[in-house]
């Protein structure tokens, strides 16, 4: 029975390390949210469910976490965005759309010829018919109807276009600003656009087809009046005469002007049902996605004009609107770099210079004092900012003072602070472990030896000493 509570008590904390690994090793996850419209930049911290938990004042961003960019109220008829960072291309996730459907279509956007002259109609009392009195003025009253109806077309053209291509517009404005221009002229025919456009545009198609039939009824009629009428050619005066062929003339341009016109219009109310579709569907909203892996990341946002925008210009020069820069600094990772040092060591009472004097007595002379060192060091620090530091050193010294009582190579290890981009300049200081002269053979300073040289009873001996320094980092190793 203990066996197996033993087992289980192993299971469960082995179990507990892996979740405790998991955790720990969690990416964390920000956006930062650029709003073109307004030019407002937020840092938002999220959850592992991407929901906003806090907002973020001059963020340091934690190393390896998964930033999400996102680029707000940007018109994609107008705008297309070029982004350029140091360490890495961007991974997009939500481009927009294209527009390469459209572009072959956009000239029908100009050139309208969409008026209908009607002064030109047969007056009343040139011919005494009155089924040629009634259809007269019931033709200009119907090329009244469809006039305003065709220019209400051009006029919701014109205001939708010239929204698409304004940078400054979000999409609510656009849509908002369509459809009180549709509803800006009133017609107990067509239903209000704010309830379905799609319905509305439909209800107009069938408007403007049904004034064209009626229209072309009309003209047909007056023209079989005028070539019907009782009077012959003989009873006409040479000026009716005139007259009467140049009102059947006027007749037959007005029925081609009525073609040509209707189906501009026409034309137009596709290109208007298309585009409405296309910008119902569109996002002003892009989002990139970028895993933070360096220090300090400057990603270049460059808003140039559309491909959309500078088909319709026809200039063949692509403008830049604007350039924006959002910057991302990062903390947290381990960082090691190489440096070369000044440093001075000291071994204080445990280094000495031996000597025997004139009486053959051993002496002694305490080297407390600096010892200026080459040295080379090793550094590693976690990052927590651009211009500062704390970490730690190792490195190897050589004594540079010519000094012999003090040589060979010392170990130095100890704590640092790190300044300046890249932490470059460093200051550092601790335990240093070198060479040191130490009496042998039970030999101690005042005793009696008939050696004269100093190196028959001494050897170099390794032991502990502090230092101090001051070194310029060469080298990023990770």
């Amino acid at each position: 029975m203990k066996k197996n509570y033993h087992i289980k008590l192993k299971t469960l904390s082995l179990f507990g390390f892996l979740f405790f690994g998991i955790v720990a090793t969690a990416q964390e996850r920000y956006r930062i949210v650029y709003d073109y419209k307004t030019e407002k930049v937020n840092y938002l911290k999220l959850d592992k469910n991407n929901k906003v938990v806090d907002t973020l004042e001059n963020p340091k961003l934690k190393r390896n976490s998964l930033v999400e960019l996102k680029l707000q109220n940007v018109n994609p008829f107008a705008v297309q965005v070029q982004t350029d960072v140091k360490e890495e291309d961007l991974i997009s996730s939500g481009q927009g759309f294209n527009f390469s459907s459209l572009l072959g279509g956009i000239n029908s956007f100009s050139g309208d010829n969409i008026d209908l002259n009607t002064s030109n109609l047969p007056e009343s009392d040139m011919f005494q018919s009155e089924a040629g009195t009634r259809g007269s003025a019931s033709a200009t009253s119907n090329f009244q109807d469809l006039n305003n109806t065709i220019t209400n077309v051009s006029a919701l053209k014109t205001t939708l276009v010239s929204n698409l291509l304004n940078p400054n517009l979000d999409k609510e404005t656009i849509l908002q600003n369509l459809m009180e221009t549709a509803d800006a002229e009133q017609d107990v025919r067509l239903p209000s656009a704010q309830d379905n456009f799609y319905v509305y545009l439909a209800k107009v198609e069938k408007s403007i087809k049904e004034s064209r039939s009626q229209l072309e009824g009309n003209l047909k009629t007056m023209s079989n009046e005028i070539e019907s009428t009782n009077i012959t050619d003989q009873e006409l005066s040479r000026g009716q005469l005139v007259s009467r062929n140049m009102a059947l003339g006027d007749l037959q341009r007005l029925m081609a002007n009525l073609n040509q016109s209707t189906n501009q219009s026409l034309s137009n109310l596709e290109e208007l049902r298309s585009l409405y579709t296309i910008l119902e569907a569109s996002n002003f909203e892009q989002t990139y996605d970028y895993e933070l892996s360096a220090d300090k990341v400057n990603i270049e946002l460059k808003f140039v004009q559309s491909d959309f925008s500078n088909e319709l210009e026809n200039d063949g020069s692509q403008n830049t609107l604007k350039t924006r820069n959002i910057k991302m600094f990062s903390k947290g990772g381990f960082k090691i770099n190489t440096s070369v040092a000044m440093t001075l060591n000291n071994f204080g009472s445990k280094s000495n210079d031996y000597f025997i004097d004139e009486d053959g007595v051993i002496g002694a002379d305490e080297n407390d004092f600096f010892v200026p060192n080459l040295s080379t060091m090793i550094n590693f620090y976690p990052y927590m900012g651009e211009n500062f530091n704390v970490g730690g050193s190792f490195g190897l010294s050589i004594p540079i003072s010519g000094n012999d009582s003090v040589n060979g190579i010392n170990f130095l290890f100890g704590p640092s602070l790190f300044f300046g981009s890249k932490s470059r300049l460093a200051l550092s200081g601790g335990v240093a472990y070198g060479p040191v002269k130490k009496l042998t053979n039970g030999f101690e300073v005042g005793d009696n030896t008939s050696f004269n040289d100093v190196d028959s009873f001494t050897k170099n001996v390794y032991d502990f000493g502090y230092y101090f320094g001051i070194s310029f980092s060469l080298f990023d190793l990770n």
